[in-house]
């Protein structure tokens, strides 16, 4: 009897033991409408961080790059630039910061600008400038027009002496960018078919107006590049020619003659096409951004473009003339070809160049060799 009374009574002590334990447990499992009423809770959060970070208006970088100086001394002046556009904005922001770039420290008093769209920002330093110090920053806010130019400009007036002895009264960089959606519209890779033409043998230091024959003959003339350096291309002697108003010798000369520049290719170029009856017309895209020179190239236009004949060295200046009273710097390496192609997912751009063949090469090298060299460029169409 005893015994049977202890096993009822261990039964109802495990009972309640069990009711104790059961009450206790809900105090801290929550019920199937409080685990809801958490994760509701939980998606209202997540949603307000969402909408919030929808608010952010997010800065896409529309079209980034550098600008430098043409001296081509162990001295120069850098400005790099970015378009940023706000999403859901029309304005685009333009940042620009300029940069003296010295081996060694310059010690002189300096000052000068940076300038975007004739709005100008001016500097005085008269502290030790260092390698790659900071100058100058302004960034501006542009109403968004479809192949807006804007011009870019800094200067620096400094009396400096270069460690190759070339003496600098002032440095200055310019460029040119074009605002555009378009190059978002750009195909990822393009190629120019048009035919090669040798400067050789005829012209051995023609490689500019043979660049212009190729350009010529492409749009449908009859273009021989002796005639054009012959009776469209003007020319002078050296050491009292610009290189910016004619060709400084004659490129029928192996020797003693040292080419020229955009203004003059653009002008032997409306010269032939005015008297060949054509409606192309020559234009200066110096200074231009390679983006505005790989969107001519998708728009079915070559770029004669001013680079390196070796892209492995890296151009100084190797001469001096005073023409004019004007100090006019003549850089080696110098060679000139014609811009037919790009790739950006191989980052490569494809050149027709006169004095060898059609070749790719990498997109970052071009640029780096076009920019040392002054980014001068000329489009027909």
């Amino acid at each position: 009897m005893r015994k049977y009374l202890s096993c009822v009574i261990l039964i109802i002590l495990c009972i309640a033991c069990a009711m104790i334990f059961y009450v206790n447990a809900n105090e801290f499992i929550p019920s199937g409408n409080t685990s809801s009423d958490t994760m509701s809770d939980s998606e209202s959060s997540l949603d307000t961080d969402k909408n919030t970070t929808d608010a952010i208006k997010i800065a896409t970088i529309e079209n980034e790059g550098t600008i430098i100086s043409e001296r081509l001394t162990d001295t120069n002046l850098r400005i790099e630039y970015a378009m940023y556009k706000l999403e859901n904005e029309g304005n685009l922001y333009l940042s620009c910061e300029m940069y003296i770039d010295a081996k060694s420290p310059i010690a002189n008093e300096a000052k000068g600008y940076l300038s975007v769209n004739g709005t100008k920002k001016e500097f005085t330093l008269t502290k030790m400038i260092g390698t790659s110090t900071l100058l100058c920053s302004i960034t501006s806010s542009i109403e968004f027009k479809e192949a807006e130019k804007i011009n870019i400009e800094g200067f620096l007036d400094i009396d400096i002496s270069d460690s190759n002895g070339v003496v600098l009264d002032s440095l200055k960089a310019n460029g040119t960018i074009v605002a555009s959606e378009s190059y978002g519209k750009m195909p990822t890779s393009y190629l120019i078919n048009m035919e090669h033409i040798s400067q050789y043998p005829d012209l051995p230091s023609g490689d500019e107006i043979t660049s212009l024959a190729m350009v010529l003959n492409y749009l449908g003339y009859e273009a021989d590049k002796n005639e054009l350096c012959d009776l469209y291309l003007d020319k002078g002697p050296v050491g009292f020619t610009s290189f910016y108003e004619a060709n400084v010798g004659n490129p029928r000369n192996a020797y003693n003659s040292y080419g020229c520049l955009a203004p003059v290719i653009v002008k032997a170029s409306n010269r032939f096409t005015e008297v060949n009856g054509g409606k192309h017309t020559a234009y200066d895209l110096t200074s231009y951004s390679l983006d505005a020179l790989l969107y001519e190239v998708a728009s079915g236009n070559p770029v004669i473009v001013w680079a390196c004949e070796d892209f492995d060295i890296t151009p100084s200046i190797s001469r001096i003339w005073v023409v004019d009273g004007q100090n006019l710097y003549l850089k080696s390496n110098m060679a000139t070809m014609v811009l037919v192609g790009y790739d950006l997912i191989n980052n490569t751009v494809t050149l027709s160049d006169p004095a060898g063949s059609i070749f790719e090469i990498d997109m970052s090298l071009f640029e780096t060799r076009f920019l040392e060299m002054g980014s001068y460029a000329v489009v027909v169409k």
